[in-house]
């Protein structure tokens, strides 16, 4: 720590400060060496090997079935690249489970950022000794703080330590992947390693999230819960759950050179959104994910043999659209009973009934698999709506859609996509081809995917509605609107949308329309500069009528 403090740019850092707030330097002085002890991890192996026996007892508690893949190339990746490790972030055990899976690989353990509301009395300093970096959520407009997390990454590379951040900056509520945070990663590209980077995208699925409860009880609106030791003691009882299956999966590296350029800069957001796509590729799809995105498609009441047929469907589709099932994955019948032991849902003389809560619980896992299904869903759904379903239309329509649905499901635009669905689609028979139209099957899993669509769709109709409506709005009045906008037509739908909650989830929606020059933007302000008619008419098209008349009647009263 002493180098780090000593580093002339800090002390250019401090001297600005201290010039501008007429601060004593020694109070300055103390109150970075203060902030650099609480960031900085003190790694003990001796630490990590004997916790390792307990992590092993409640992860397996926990999770019987554990599947970890991608670490077989980590060792010789470790030979010539500097790791970094760039997970998804859903729960709280995340952080556990990839410090053991490499551990029991004999892997070299990474320091990892972590929040600094986890540097709880007594756990925190045990955390640290994990390899924990605790620092601030946020800290850009702190020019000494900033300077003390560069220097101390910067060191950390240096003396090529591994080193673990989760790219989304916190767990995502909704289970679709957030907006990357920047910033790290902007420090990490910037820091001069001794070689050139290896970022690792890092998939993690579970069958029951156990951070999923809080998850819901923040978007129903209630105040999010402090971190507190006594709410660490009161969560051990979820030792004793049953949560099922636990799959992390380390997806295909993304090579960077360490050393800055202007060139590399510029393409920072680039590059976060390929690991964001890598991350994406790597899912897994869990017992619980592929079971929750085909219950929208049901009615009140489901026959279990229905639903053992749509997960017989969904499977191949799966395969087909190169997203990974379990390697030890079991039968429908099995998987729908393992989620009934897990209270997921209700199996009542051979129906499968679900009620409200456990509906917007299993929207967290149909979102883990929403990216894979929802252009899928959008060709149907255009097939469905559509007047005259040509294969040429729905291409055409569906290139036009592309950004703005890749934007969201952070998704690769590929123009050849629609063609290769197209083909996907008719072999497994959830298309037809009539002649000059195409018409989708009317079975469970079709029904499912195209209200997957329909409900993405709706959302990013009703923003561009309303930023076409307003000549000037900020951006927090803009997804402040379209959530109570959306939060209001969900009741229209038979089960909870809990993600329409989640204003984060309109960002990058809002991010294209201004790459694509729809929108400008002047400090905080946005507005149109361009007619954002011609996407309206897409909209009106395929959403429901009752959808689309009530948005009018409400946006005329607000």
């Amino acid at each position: 720590m002493a180098e780090i403090l000593a580093d002339p740019r800090l002390r250019e850092v401090i001297d600005t400060r201290c010039a501008q707030s007429g601060e004593p330097r020694l109070n300055v002085e103390r109150h970075a060496h203060q902030q650099l002890e609480q960031m900085a991890a003190h790694y003990r192996h001796s630490v990590v090997r004997s916790l390792n026996p307990l992590f092993s007892l409640v992860l397996k508690r926990l999770y019987r079935r554990m599947e970890i893949n991608g670490l077989e190339r980590l060792e010789s990746l470790n030979r010539d690249y500097q790791l970094i490790y760039l997970p998804a972030h859903r729960s709280h055990i995340d952080y556990m489970l990839i410090s053991w899976a490499l551990f029991q690989k004999g892997l070299q353990l990474p320091h990892i950022a972590a929040g600094d509301n986890l540097n709880l009395p007594i756990v925190g300093a045990l955390l640290k000794r994990g390899g924990a970096v605790f620092l601030r959520r946020s800290f850009l407009d702190d020019p000494v703080y900033t300077c003390l997390v560069r220097l101390y990454l910067e060191q950390l590379l240096r003396n090529e330590h591994s080193f673990e951040v989760f790219i989304e900056g916190q767990r995502s509520r909704t289970g679709r992947l957030l907006t990357p945070k920047l910033g790290l990663l902007s420090m990490l590209l910037e820091s001069q390693p001794a070689r050139r980077l290896a970022l690792l995208p890092v998939s993690i699925n579970y069958d029951l999230c156990i951070d999923n409860r809080t998850y819901q009880h923040e978007l129903s609106g209630r105040p999010k819960r402090k971190e507190s030791l006594w709410g660490l003691i009161s969560s051990v009882g979820l030792v004793f759950k049953r949560c099922g299956g636990a799959h992390l999966n380390i997806g295909e590296p993304v090579f960077v050179d360490g050393t800055p350029t202007e060139e590399q800069n510029g393409a920072l957001l680039q590059t976060a959104s390929q690991v964001m796509r890598a991350i994406n590729r790597a899912t897994i799809a869990t017992e619980a994910s592929r079971i929750a995105s085909l219950l929208p498609g049901a009615e009140k009441e489901l026959r279990q043999a229905e639903l053992e047929q749509g997960i017989g469907a969904l499977n191949p589709l799966l395969q087909q659209l190169g997203t990974r099932l379990p390697q030890q994955d079991r039968s429908a019948a099995a998987m729908i009973d393992a989620m009934a032991r897990r209270r997921q849902l209700t199996l009542y003389g051979g129906k499968v009934l679900v009620s409200e809560q456990q509906s917007a619980e299993l929207s967290y896992y149909r979102n883990n698999l929403a990216h894979a299904l929802v252009m899928p869903g959008l060709m149907l759904l255009l097939a469905a709506r559509l007047p005259k379903p040509s294969a040429a239309t729905i291409t055409r329509l569906m290139r036009a859609l592309q950004p703005y649905l890749g934007a969201e499901f952070s998704l690769a635009v590929d123009p050849e996509e629609p063609a290769r669905l197209r083909k996907t689609l008719l072999q497994l028979g959830l298309l037809s081809d009539q002649g000059t139209q195409l018409h989708p099957s009317p079975c469970l899993l079709a029904r499912a995917l195209f209200h997957l669509a329909e409900t993405a769709l709706l959302r990013q109709y009703l923003l561009i509605r309303i930023v076409s409506q307003q000549p000037l709005i900020t951006e927090q009045q803009l997804c402040e609107t379209t959530t109570a906008l959306a939060r209001h037509l969900q009741a229209w739908y038979e089960h909870p949308l809990p993600e329409y909650a989640d204003q984060r989830q309109l960002r990058p929606l809002i991010e294209c329309l201004e790459q694509q020059q729809l929108l400008h933007r002047d400090k905080e302000c946005l507005s149109t500069t361009r007619d954002l008619a011609p996407i309206l008419r897409i909209g009106r098209k395929l959403l429901p009528d009752v959808l689309l008349q009530e948005s009018e009647r409400w946006l005329s009263q607000h």
